[in-house]
């Protein structure tokens, strides 16, 4: 019973809970699962990225500097993710 009771409050402090991060409140965390399994890290290699992309597409940088920074981004994350998953296995 003591369990039960433990369980419940614990189940409606957290649907209480306002875990507001970047506008995401929890309890759409459960409506778009996606936002649940996020990695913060890829996010912001993504967001770097759309960024080059979009300057690019709207001619603020030629094709050349384009490949360099996208190049640059590409070694920088490669490079992070190994030194990551280095630290994690070893």
């Amino acid at each position: 019973m003591k369990k039960l009771f433990l369980v419940v409050l614990c189940l409606s402090a957290v649907g209480c809970a306002d875990m507001s991060k970047e506008g995401i409140k929890f309890r759409e965390y459960f409506m778009q699962p996606r936002n649940f399994i996020n990695d913060p890290h890829f996010a912001d290699y993504k967001a770097k990225r759309d960024a080059i992309e979009s300057m690019y597409l709207s001619k603020e940088i030629d094709y050349v500097e384009y490949t360099r920074r996208m190049e640059d981004l590409e070694n920088k994350y490669t490079a992070e993710v190994q030194a990551r998953d280095y630290k994690i296995h070893n």
